[in-house]
C-alpha cells in the first residue's frame, strides 16, 4: 500500500496537476484580491454596490475553481467516480442538505429572487441581504417593532434550501416604499367614524411629507414595469373579528426602512387627533382638550 502511495505522488501526471492546481489558487486568489482592492477603493460607489460586487466577485472565483479543478482532475475524478458507485446512494442521503443549499443557490440566481441590499421576508425571519454564497445567505435582522419582539439588528445565516419550499418576500423588488397597515382596535360601544375620521387625518399628516418623492416613485413603477400602482392617500378598512370590538385598519405608503418610525408618528398623531375631531374643531386646539375615546392600540 505505501509502494502505491509513493508510485502515485512521484508519477509525472499526478505532479502535474497538482502543480497546474496550485497555479489556478494562486492566480484566483491573486485576481480576487485585486478585484477587491479595486471595489473597496471606488469612492463613488455606495457601500451596498460595493457588498454586491465583492460576494459576485468571491462567487465567480469559487465557480472558476470548481471548474478549473474539474478540468485539471478529469481523468481522476472520472476513475474515482466508477470506483463509487456501490455507495453513490449513501453519498446522496448523507449530503442531501448540502444539494439542496447548492440547488437553493441556484435557483435564487436563475429566478433572480432578489440580490445583495435588498430587504426580504423568508418564514419569519425578515432583514437586509449582506451576503450570500453557495450554501447559505445571511441578513442583517430587521429593526421594525413586532409585538413581543426583544433584540433585533441581529446577523441572521439561512440555509439556501428554504428557498427552495419557503415563499421569499422581496420588499424592495418595486422600488423605495411599501404597503404598511396599522390597526386599531376598538370597543363596540365606542365611536369608530371618530376614530377613523382621526386616523385618517393622522396618516395624511404624515404622508404629506414625503409625498412629492412619492409621487415620482408612483410614475416610475407606471413607466418601468407596467403595473397598477398602490394608492398614495391613506385608506381604512373596516373588520368585525371579534364580538366585544372591531379593528381599524390604515393602509398607506411608507419608506422602506422607516416602517417602525412612521407607525410610532402615525399612531401618536391619532392619539392627538382624536379629541379634536371628536370635539368637530380644528387640530390647532386638540391640546387643550379633554381626552375622549381611549382605544386600544395594537401595532402590528
Amino acid at each position: 500500500m505505501i509502494k502505491d502511495l509513493l508510485s502515485t505522488i512521484t508519477d509525472v501526471a499526478f505532479l502535474r496537476d497538482l502543480f497546474i492546481s496550485l497555479g489556478l489558487i494562486v492566480i484566483l486568489l491573486f485576481g480576487h484580491a485585486m478585484v477587491r482592492r479595486a471595489i473597496l477603493s471606488r469612492s463613488k460607489l455606495q457601500p451596498e454596490d460595493k457588498r454586491r460586487l465583492m460576494v459576485y466577485s468571491r462567487n465567480v472565483s469559487l465557480i472558476l475553481f470548481v471548474l478549473g479543478a474539474v478540468v485539471i482532475w478529469g481523468h481522476e475524478i472520472e476513475a474515482f467516480a466508477v470506483s463509487l458507485v456501490a455507495i453513490a446512494a449513501a453519498i446522496v442521503i448523507g449530503t442531501k442538505e448540502i444539494i439542496m443549499c447548492v440547488l437553493g443557490s441556484i435557483y435564487r440566481t436563475t429566478s433572480r429572487a432578489f440580490e445583495v441590499g435588498d430587504r426580504i421576508e423568508v418564514g419569519h425571519i425578515r432583514g437586509r441581504v449582506i451576503d450570500m454564497n453557495l450554501l447559505n445567505t445571511t441578513l442583517v435582522e430587521s429593526s421594525a417593532a413586532l409585538p413581543n419582539k426583544g433584540t433585533v439588528g441581529r446577523g441572521v445565516v439561512i440555509p439556501n434550501s428554504m428557498f427552495l419550499s419557503t415563499p421569499v418576500y422581496n420588499e424592495t423588488m418595486l422600488g423605495a416604499y411599501v404597503l404598511q397597515t396599522i390597526h386599531i382596535a376598538l370597543n363596540r360601544g365606542e365611536d369608530w367614524q371618530t376614530a377613523e375620521s382621526a386616523l385618517l387625518e393622522a396618516g395624511a399628516a404624515v404622508i404629506a411629507e414625503y409625498m412629492d418623492d412619492l409621487l415620482m416613485h408612483v410614475r416610475e413603477l407606471e413607466r418601468n414595469y407596467a403595473v397598477d400602482t398602490p394608492p398614495t392617500e391613506p385608506r381604512v378598512r373596516i373588520s368585525l373579528d371579534d364580538r366585544e370590538a372591531f379593528n381599524l385598519h390604515l393602509q398607506l405608503p411608507v419608506p422602506l426602512g422607516q416602517r417602525a418610525r412612521i407607525e410610532q408618528r402615525v399612531l401618536r398623531e391619532y392619539l392627538l387627533a382624536l379629541p379634536a375631531v371628536a370635539a368637530g374643531v380644528a387640530p390647532g386646539a386638540r391640546d387643550e382638550l379633554p381626552s375622549g375615546i381611549k382605544p386600544r392600540v395594537t401595532p402590528r
